[in-house]
């Protein structure tokens, strides 16, 4: 009896299915609390394949609910005009940091910590009042 190869073409939906699965229950416990996308289908993804391909395949859903989440919410303006000096001082760091390691370091470095800079979001900012002026 031979093992079941779920890189064949026959098998080609079980893995696709399991992933749709775990984005879904993902997308059900951001929508009930407001966070936990990338923790729930990371800890579901990581035991179905690599963390690095876990971790590819949460880039897209990540942004895209964040910035669901930053344009529905009521107090953008608000929460910009209070974080602007974090957010600027994060982007200079991302910048400055890759040169910072000394060489053979930049490109991969930067890319990735610039891509972490856009995909993380206030997962509470839903939750907080803001209070402006």
């Amino acid at each position: 009896m031979s093992s079941l190869d779920l890189a064949s073409p026959s098998f080609a939906f079980v893995p696709l299915a399991l992933v749709s699965l775990s984005f879904v229950l993902a997308g059900f416990v951001k929508g009930a609390i407001g966070m936990g996308l990338p923790t729930v289908a990371m800890g579901v993804l990581g035991v179905l394949m690599a963390p690095g391909e876990a971790a590819a395949l949460l880039i897209v859903p990540s942004l895209a609910t964040n910035l669901w989440q930053m344009a529905r919410g009521p107090h953008l303006l608000a929460m910009l005009s209070r974080l602007w000096p974090l957010l600027a001082g994060v982007v200079l760091g991302t910048l400055i940091a890759p040169r910072a390691l000394g060489p053979g370091h930049g490109g991969e470095e930067r890319a990735a910590l610039l891509g972490k800079v856009v995909t993380a979001g206030d997962p509470l900012e839903g939750q907080r009042k803001v209070e402006s002026g």
